[in-house]
């Protein structure tokens, strides 16, 4: 079940971030600018998440963690990852996105967050991995708002914020980015194993039915042992 965090108030920045400036330093082509101008109706840096604006202890990977809102257009209903990606590349340091849009009367509310390797002193280089997301959600009412899961450091924050969002916990005592290699892989066996059971509803041959039942037997076994050991 996703989780809707009330951020402490030291925490607080509130500063809108004009597309304008955006597109300054991004340098977009025609066609991510042509996306921000279509989906992007406001974008707002909401919150900074860090050692001192959470009295948290200082070290780890990740000094910081940011907090981003995003309002889409009317009549938009997800937003482009390029779009975040753009977005993400800007900043060295992880982006926990709240995106906003309106179903009729409703105000939804879904979260996204990708695994970005840790920074590099000296480089301003962003690498970024795949994102992971939430349903699309009722906007939940200030009183039902939870506190930050307890943690060590912003860098523990951070995975315990990415697993809320993922299928798959991590193993007992994995590393971080071993775990998020593994999800990759849990991804694109689920991926196979969609496709093939597609393929073999469809087939009429019988020895090419064996063949393909052997091939989804092996990849589920594949899947099964990538998630064994995990933390519930």
């Amino acid at each position: 079940m996703t989780s809707h965090y009330r951020f402490p108030r030291p925490t607080e920045l509130n500063r809108r971030l004009p597309k304008e400036a955006l597109y300054q330093r991004l340098n977009p082509t025609a066609a991510l600018r042509q996306l921000f101008v279509t989906q992007v109706q406001e974008i707002n840096w909401s919150h900074k998440l860090s050692s001192d604006t959470l009295n948290m202890t200082a070290g780890g990977d990740y000094p910081e963690l940011q907090v981003f809102d995003i309002d889409l257009k009317a009549a938009v209903c997800e937003l482009d990852e390029e779009l975040l990606r753009a977005i993400d590349g800007q900043i060295v340091h992880p982006i926990f996105f709240r995106i906003h849009r309106l179903v009729g009367e409703q105000h939804q509310i879904q979260y996204q967050l990708a695994y970005k390797a840790p920074a590099v002193v000296g480089s301003d280089k962003v690498k970024i991995a795949g994102y992971f997301a939430s349903e699309w959600l009722p906007m939940p009412e200030p009183e039902s708002l939870v506190a930050l899961p307890v943690a060590l450091d912003v860098t523990q924050l951070y995975r315990i914020l990415l697993q809320g969002l993922t299928p798959h916990p991590p193993r007992s005592e994995e590393p971080l980015r071993d775990w998020i290699i593994r999800l990759d892989e849990l991804t694109k066996l689920d991926k196979r194993i969609s496709r093939l059971q597609s393929q073999l509803q469809k087939e009429r041959q019988f020895n090419r039915k064996v063949e393909m039942n052997a091939q989804l037997r092996q990849l589920k076994n594949e899947f099964q042992q990538l998630t064994e050991g995990m933390d519930v």
